[in-house]
């Protein structure tokens, strides 16, 4: 029998190797190097408005991924085959998940077919196809806008007491949200027989041409007392047109939706009375998170709902605090405040 310092050494035994084999193990898990960097591509409209804040949400939390970078694309709202060919290209350089915020609801079936087919991780952001389920790895973090549109009106209702002409000014056919949020702000409506819709257009999410459609009904006469916009920055465009008609404020009500810092500031200002939170860099960690796990192959829920908050005087003091713009009211006079969200 072999000894070592006297000792006899122990017999070879199936525990002995299964033993050793464990440590191994540990021993290779405990010096194993950090996961291979991987990339996740991102194709959106350009990072404007709410989508800046989107944008930036998401390149917040990614550093929450050691080894995860981003590359972002963008393509025009309605240039869904631009988009196309961003997610062609990011599927030929391999990256390992795609976010997607569609630019054209048309694009959105090849987009997740290009995925499906190349097994490539797909989460849709702030906007995306309605289905009951998909198959793959397809995930959608997506604000649930018919509260949106629901949560604004039965404010706006409250506050015309129930009667008065109303106009709808929506955001682009090609963004869900659009179709969404009038679709709620019409629920609202079947329950208020006092209150009728006498204009409705869209302007694309934008300030200025809010402001034209606006300033055009004045002109033809049209008699407006509230407005409902599908976001914040149309609502401060609808204020825009009633300052430079010399309307007082609170003539008409001016709703809007996603609570950004210059929402805030127009309605701390009485600029707007009602807007409604929509949490931009949570839905964009969100999509980053539910991407790496998809990637890990971990189960994500395929529609991670994010919260809506109806904006009130209560709770109007919080929200200036998180925008840092409890002085909002005194940065500038009237309507030459610069804008920085949707």
């Amino acid at each position: 029998m072999v000894t070592t310092h006297g000792f006899p050494a122990a017999p070879p035994s199936r525990f002995g190797r299964s033993a050793r084999a464990l440590i191994l193990k540990i021993a290779l898990v405990v010096g194993a190097s950090p996961a291979a960097a991987g990339t996740i591509g991102v194709t959106m409209v350009p990072p404007e408005a709410f989508f800046q804040l989107l944008r930036d949400g998401m390149q917040e939390r990614v550093k929450a991924h050691p080894g995860q970078s981003m590359r972002f694309a963008h393509a025009e709202t309605g240039n869904g085959a631009k988009q196309i060919e961003q997610i062609k290209a990011f599927i030929r350089d391999k990256v390992d998940a795609l976010i997607v915020l569609p630019v054209e609801a048309a694009a959105t079936k090849e987009i997740t077919r290009l995925a499906q087919e190349a097994d490539i991780p797909l989460v849709y952001v702030n906007n995306g196809p309605r289905e009951d389920w998909f198959a793959g790895r397809v995930a959608l973090a997506l604000p649930n806008d018919l509260v949106a549109g629901r949560l604004q009106m039965t404010m706006l209702a409250q506050m015309m007491n129930g009667q008065g002409r109303l106009a709808i000014i929506r955001g682009p056919a090609s963004h869900s949200a659009s179709a969404l949020r009038t679709q709620g702000v019409k629920e609202v409506l079947a329950d208020f027989a006092g209150i009728t819709v006498v204009e409705e257009a869209p302007a694309d999410w934008d300030r200025k041409q809010a402001a034209a459609l606006v300033s055009r009904w004045l002109a033809n006469g049209r008699k407006i007392d509230a407005i409902a916009a599908n976001n914040d920055e149309m609502a401060m465009g609808a204020a825009d047109a009633l300052e430079a008609a010399k309307i007082p404020l609170g003539q008409i009500l001016i709703g809007g939706v996603d609570g950004t810092r210059d929402g805030i500031a127009a309605m701390h200002r009485e600029r707007i009375h009602v807007t409604v939170f929509q949490d931009a860099a949570l839905e964009g960690g969100r999509a980053v998170d539910d991407a790496v796990k998809l990637i890990r192959h971990e189960p994500v829920q395929q529609y991670d709902w994010i919260p809506f908050d109806l904006v009130t005087d209560k709770t109007l003091p919080r929200y200036l605090g998180m925008w840092a713009c409890g002085n909002c009211a005194d940065e500038a006079p009237r309507g030459e405040r610069p804008t920085d969200g949707q």
